[in-house]
């Protein structure tokens, strides 16, 4: 692409040089404000723990590693608690917690949306089960919605073979709804989980073939 005016040139380099930084640097710089969260947690655990033994804080524990250790501290309570949500007994006392927790005004709603962050976040990183990619005419004739094919069987009620497929919503693939078409009605689509996922996150912003060139170029 020509650019006629030397500053537009400066200017698209500029963009695309911190769209290139930035998120490398918020990656590290994330990583970097959850370790010393973890360092700053295990050290209070620590200078609790020592000092109802001792008397003292954990200060006066200088060795080589204690870094580390209160880095694993938070991470050893984190699997604590996972290993005891995951039995019957946690799983029920979960439940009663996020019942009750949940009815409270304003400090449910934070509950909520941050619960579902998080599920969000484990969901990111699970296996996809998602089959196929394909359209699903909506909401006049040639407009089309990407869906996610999850399941196909025979509806014994209207007799006819049905694909279950999930559509999700833009710019968060994560939410979305399910629906219930006739098979004759998925409209292949030749899209990977991967490209179609990356078109849903971008609002369109990434497709996945070459994009049309205008006139003007």
């Amino acid at each position: 692409m020509k650019y006629p005016n030397p500053w537009l040139r400066v200017s698209k380099l500029t963009l695309t040089g911190v769209a290139t930084v930035v998120p490398l640097v918020g990656t590290i710089w994330l990583i970097f404000m959850i370790i010393r969260m973890l360092i700053r947690a295990g050290m209070r655990m620590l200078n609790f723990v020592w000092g109802g033994m001792t008397g003292r804080e954990s200060e006066s524990l200088d060795f080589a590693g204690v870094e580390v250790l209160h880095f694993l501290l938070p991470l050893a309570l984190f699997f604590g608690v996972g290993l005891f949500v995951v039995s019957p007994p946690g799983r029920h006392a979960l439940r009663v917690i996020e019942s009750v927790v949940s009815r409270l005004p304003l400090i449910g709603f934070i509950y909520n949306a941050l619960r579902q962050f998080v599920t969000a976040l484990q969901e990111l990183g699970a296996e996809r089960q998602f089959k196929s990619v394909v359209y699903v005419e909506y909401p006049s004739p040639g407009c089309k919605l990407l869906a996610f094919v999850t399941g196909n069987f025979f509806d014994k009620q209207q007799g006819k073979d049905v694909t279950s497929v999930f559509i999700p919503t833009s710019p968060n693939p994560l939410t979305g709804f399910m629906v219930l078409i006739e098979d004759e009605k998925v409209i292949p689509c030749d899209m990977t989980v991967e490209q179609a996922t990356k078109m849903v996150l971008s609002a369109g912003l990434v497709t996945p073939g070459e994009k049309k060139k205008r006139a003007s170029e």
